[in-house]
């Protein structure tokens, strides 16, 4: 589970901090994140008593919740209702606090409360070669992009009007763990720069790494129309 804490932050979270109160990320407000499936946009996750967010995936096992935050931790959920309706393996944005719990599952290293939740976007995995080049996205290096639990999850930055379907896609390259992002703005690309999140469910492209860590690297075109190339490390977990 990727954690942003409001509290105790360093300078990657100064920087996430400032750019999301210039979209408008207020005490009091919402979280702009667009959905591009959707046209859905984070309702206030301020709401809640904590500063702690994170990105994690839903799972059950022996009838208890939890929240999986990497291959070597995960959080029981205390209050279970408030993940009633979302199913397990679905990678979701959460605010929460730390609880203490007499009943803590052994599997299970901490206890939580979710105090609001969001399922993310979720995008294609595709193997047309000859597929386009797509329109233009910025990927943000922050505590957001990640490749944990057989996701990647990319925060991404795109012009977007809010009224228009935008697609994310990824194929893969020629080179071993090579892939290729793909956004397809469908006409789209007059808006004001909006922040989203969209996830993909790699775990059946990522070969076993036999406990060492290597890279992943996805190439996309940045809004200056540049060629970029991602590089994230993972491990396959034990």
């Amino acid at each position: 589970m990727r954690k942003y804490y409001m509290r105790n932050i360093g300078w990657t979270a100064v920087v996430v901090g400032v750019l999301w109160l210039l979209a408008g990320c207020s005490k009091g407000g919402g979280y702009d994140f667009l959905f591009p499936g959707e046209n859905y946009s984070y309702s206030d996750p301020q709401k809640g008593m904590s500063n702690d967010l994170a990105i994690g995936t839903v799972r059950s096992r022996d009838g208890v919740r939890f929240i999986r935050l990497d291959e070597k931790s995960c959080s029981q959920v205390m209050n279970p209702s408030g993940i009633a309706d979302i199913k397990d393996g679905t990678r979701v944005f959460l605010q929460f606090r730390y609880v203490v719990a007499e009943n803590l599952a052994g599997f299970c290293t901490d206890a939580i409360l979710v105090e609001w939740s969001s399922p993310l976007d979720v995008g294609e995995i595709r193997y047309d070669m000859q597929a386009r080049s797509g329109d233009p996205v910025d990927i943000l290096m922050d505590w957001i992009t990640s490749l944990e639990d057989g996701f990647l999850t990319l925060h991404y930055s795109i012009p977007a009007s809010g009224s228009v379907k935008h697609d994310f896609s990824i194929y893969p390259g020629v080179e071993t763990n090579t892939y290729r992002l793909v956004h397809e703005a469908n006409g789209d690309s007059k808006g004001s720069l909006t922040d989203g999140i969209v996830c993909f469910d790699v775990s059946g492209l990522l070969p076993d790494t036999e406990g060492k860590t290597v890279e992943l690297h996805l190439d996309y075109i940045d809004l200056n129309q540049t060629k970029k190339r991602l590089t994230i490390e993972y491990q396959s977990p034990k």
